[in-house]
């Protein structure tokens, strides 16, 4: 994976020899190797932030070093990061080394890289592409600082940094090599190469038990491996924190993706007072290159209202971010632990909010009693991530992808991680598009993230198990049926991932789970032993009794289904074992005077409400209701077939006797029986004596 052997004569043989080493110690490619080490080696210096003037800034680089006529940078490291990467013009890296241009690539002020792009389309092509790239510049540092001051915690980015990317050296458990050990304020550029690419490795292409140790690190407490910075078995977090990091950093991906956007969380009004001023200035000189031109005002200002579109837009935090995260995932965590052989966390002696002393600030603000019970160590966070929350890591990872790779796919051998999009359909469950619960449910499976479309819910359709299996029938995709109960507000439910049938029988596969959501997060996936995975049986498809329940259920048996919501909405029913599913109470646990915490809960519910979703994206639930559609219009077709009638060909048929007809047969049996005569008021009646 390493680079292609350099040219001894080249003055970057040393550099490259040691890119060479980076790249068998890391998982990355040449030109990503080229591209971050271009980035880091310009964002790293004290000239990183480039003057408007593009020739003297090719000038001052022919030399192989960066631009003199520069000043330095003053966002953060995130900011910087995304807003360099994303503008960074592309280059034939294989090519160029080969053909011992390297030093070219090294040229690293984007006034060279502009230069580099459109050599051969002249000095206006240069200064065309610039605009461009500054123009996007401004727009993903404005977004990054949304990001950055109303979602991500204060600072996570300087945090990030230091107790990620800068560590000394590298836990070697899972066999990836130790970091280069050396002095952390070394300023050897390869060194810091081996840092940089270590922390990217470790947040994104290594898996979800090292993405989740980073995203540990920056939350940890202040008793880290003394002079690395790094986690280890004795080292704790707090649950809140955790879970709150993940959350944020998962609408943090969204934002930056646009789909808040397409949701109305970001108001689009008017562009930013920066950008506003450049448009200005580039107006006014492109009315004086048309004057010169001799093009009339009012060309000109036609041209100026199509340029009026708002590529920046203005934030508004409150609609956004919940003041509280909710507890559901957090109290999941917490149960864990509990009941796992963890040793008890040592207290650090810290006075005032708990979650001050940590590396991250949290926007709930704990209180620091009982502050022990609320720690988790990293092997209880990996543990049961990799039970409830599997998708948990892929929040980290995809968002250090966004920043560090924005111009790459996502690479098909990890899982991405999206933020449910309910399309604005209206949910009693959730009542903003950023609610925790979505992201509970997107942590679980991935097929619980991007579109949803709402197929089913008792707030509009009502509780007619008509109009619920209507919903469900022909939709070929996934599902996610979510159900309230009345007594505990208990939130639980199935997800499915066969087609809907009504059938006397069990069907479905492994995929399906039974889950949790509020008060805590639980999720009961197959045990590998029944296959009675969901059930839709109707009352109308049964001929008599036939002991079998009728309705929809999942687990259990035909006439008892582990979760059953019955056809008449009565006597519901969630137990709290199979043979299908694990086990474990999908209710509230409560007594009989309505006190939470027996560990015997009834097996009955009342419904509260009732909604189904269909999930897995835009492309499974555009195909799945392209097939319920042809379903339905199948369906409709054969009763309007059953229904149409040959008039002339029943005429016939009826005349011919063909048909039988009993129309008349009561004149016939009323002609000549002596208990019956003509009734003489009443014409044509006839009257028994």
């Amino acid at each position: 994976m390493g680079l292609t052997a350099s040219k001894p004569e080249s003055p970057y043989a040393k550099l490259k020899e040691q890119l060479e080493t980076l790249g068998n110690r890391h998982p990355f490619g040449d030109a990503d190797l080229l591209r971050v080490s271009r980035c880091l080696a310009y964002l790293y210096s004290s000239n990183a932030n480039p003057t408007f003037d593009t020739q003297q800034g090719i000038e001052d680089g022919k030399d192989g070093t960066l631009g003199s006529a520069s000043v330095s940078l003053g966002n953060s490291f995130l900011s910087d990061w995304a807003e360099y990467c994303s503008t960074l013009p592309s280059a034939d890296f294989s090519r160029d080394v080969v053909d011992g241009k390297f030093d070219d690539l090294l040229l690293v002020d984007p006034k060279i890289l502009a230069f580099e792009a459109s050599i051969k389309g002249g000095q206006s092509k240069i200064d065309s592409n610039m605009d461009k790239i500054l123009v996007e510049r401004q727009r993903i540092s404005y977004i990054m600082k949304i990001i950055e001051e109303h979602v991500l915690p204060p600072d996570f980015g300087e945090i990030f940094h230091r107790r990620v990317f800068s560590p000394v050296t590298s836990d070697d458990s899972n066999g990836e090599p130790n970091a280069i050990e050396i002095d952390i304020n070394d300023k050897t550029a390869w060194i810091k190469l081996d840092k940089f690419f270590n922390g990217i490795s470790d947040s994104s292409m290594r898996g979800s038990r090292k993405a989740l140790t980073s995203l540990f690190r920056c939350c940890c407490r202040s008793n880290l491996s003394k002079g690395n910075g790094m986690a280890n078995t004795n080292t704790y977090a707090p649950a809140k924190d955790l879970i709150d990091l993940a959350y944020r950093l998962s609408l943090a991906t969204a934002i930056y993706d646009g789909y808040m956007i397409n949701q109305g969380q970001l108001d689009l009004k008017k562009i930013h007072d920066r950008q506003r001023e450049m448009n200005k200035k580039e107006k006014e000189a492109a009315k004086e290159a048309d004057a010169e031109k001799g093009i009339e005002d009012d060309e000109v200002e036609e041209d100026d209202e199509e340029e009026e579109e708002m590529i920046v837009p203005i934030f508004d935090p409150e609609s956004l971010y919940p003041k509280d995260i909710g507890n559901s995932l957090v109290q999941s965590l917490l149960d864990y632990s509990s009941t796992s052989n963890q040793p008890a966390s040592p207290s650090y002696g810290m006075s005032g909010p708990a979650l001050n002393q940590s590396g991250l600030s949290s926007s709930s603000g704990n209180k620091a009693t009982n502050r022990d019970s609320n720690m988790v160590s990293l092997n209880i966070f990996l543990t049961w991530s990799e039970s409830v929350a599997p998708c948990l890591s892929s929040c980290l990872e995809t968002f250090i992808h966004r920043i560090f790779f924005p111009d790459k796919p996502y690479p098909p051998s990890r899982t991405e991680f999206f933020f449910p999009n309910l399309r604005g359909r209206h949910s009693a469950f959730f009542p903003s598009p950023a609610s925790p619960y979505l992201f509970n449910f997107a942590s679980m499976t991935p097929s619980l993230g991007g579109a949803w479309h709402r197929l089913y819910t008792s707030d509009e359709d009502g509780l007619s198990f008509n109009r619920l299996q209507n919903s469900l029938l022909g939709y070929s995709g996934p599902t996610l049926t979510v159900i309230k109960e009345v007594e505990g507000g208990g939130i639980f439910g199935a997800y499915t991932h066969t087609a809907w049938k009504e059938s006397k029988d069990f069907y479905g596969d492994s995929n399906c789970f039974l889950f949790t959501i509020a008060p805590s997060v639980s999720v009961l996936r197959p045990r590998g032993v029944g296959n009675k995975y969901m059930y839709c049986n109707s009352e109308s498809r049964s001929r008599g009794y036939d002991g079998q329940a009728h309705g929809i259920g999942f687990g259990g048996t035909v006439d008892k289904p582990r979760l059953f919501i019955s056809e008449s909405f009565d006597e519901c029913m969630a137990a709290t074992g199979d043979l299908t599913f694990e086990a474990g109470p999908l209710l509230p646990k409560r007594n009989a005077d309505g006190d939470f915490g027996n560990p015997n809960p009834s097996k009955y519910f009342d419904l509260e409400s009732l909604e189904v979703w269909g999930v897995g994206g835009d492309e499974v639930v555009a195909e799945a209701l392209g097939d319920r559609h042809k379903q339905r219009e199948l369906v409709a077709a054969n009763i309007r077939k059953a229904r149409k009638v040959d008039k002339a060909q029943f005429l016939d048929d009826f005349q011919s006797g063909l048909i039988e007809s009993k129309a008349f047969n009561h004149r016939a049996q009323m002609r000549g029986r002596g208990d019956c005569r003509i009734d003489e008021d009443k014409k044509n009646n006839y009257v028994y004596e």
